[in-house]
């Protein structure tokens, strides 16, 4: 296997296998760790380092990335993105799941600020949510994720963290959208695919790019 080295090829990597998991999460299947060189990670080059690419390809709208493969972060190209949605995004409203107990207190909160505004940083989310990483924060954390798990927002870009003097500071931080505001046009056109073919067809795409690894694990790893 050639490592990948550069973040053009690191694109088209994605989209010739469809979807590719950002970390060894997922045995048997590639990843973004796994296929790249250990030294080429946090050597902050946008072009060589993975640790960029990342903050790159959804607001360049190459790759969709987030928590969208079975709830953990990752990326899907554009011709399985409509796959992915299909079988991911849940169509009962989120006021009945609300009224029907199927969603923290957190998620509903947030879904209703998505409805108002489509994009918020996360910082904007904390503040609004009178959060912080150590008060409210999993619990924001746990909610951000599931609403990415089944499509309901995304991450559609990074923006740099600054105080209140402008000065930049920490590491790039979240922009999350509503996944009908991110998406490209197109990349929905076979949305109207049913759960259970576009769940097919992932699993045996997850088959055909992996190792020694068989449906049922498949299923059992990315719909459980």
């Amino acid at each position: 296997m050639t490592l990948l080295k550069h973040y053009q090829d690191f694109i088209e990597r994605v989209n010739e296998l469809g979807f590719l998991p950002f970390s060894n999460i997922y045995p048997g299947l590639p990843s973004l760790h796994g296929e790249t060189p250990k030294s080429i990670w946090y050597t902050r080059d946008p072009d060589t380092d993975p640790s960029y690419w990342k903050d790159c390809v959804s607001g360049e709208k190459k790759l969709a990335y987030g928590s969208i493969i079975g709830g953990n972060k990752g990326f899907v190209s554009e011709r399985m993105y409509a796959n992915f949605y299909a079988a991911y995004h849940i169509e009962t409203s989120m006021k009945e799941r609300w009224e029907s107990g199927q969603v923290s207190e957190m998620t509903w909160k947030l879904w209703n600020m998505f409805e108002e505004n489509s994009i918020y940083s996360t910082t904007e989310l904390r503040k609004i949510l009178g959060v912080t990483p150590k008060k409210g924060g999993s619990r924001l954390d746990k909610s951000l994720t599931d609403l990415q798990h089944c499509f309901y927002i995304t991450i559609s870009r990074t923006e740099q963290r600054t105080d209140k003097n402008g000065k930049s500071y920490g590491s790039p931080q979240n922009v999350y959208e509503k996944v009908t505001s991110w998406v490209p046009q197109g990349w929905l056109e076979d949305a109207e695919i049913s759960k259970e073919e576009a769940r097919k067809f992932i699993i045996e795409t997850a088959v055909s790019m992996g190792q020694n690894i068989s449906p049922a694990e498949v299923e059992k790893l990315m719909f459980k």
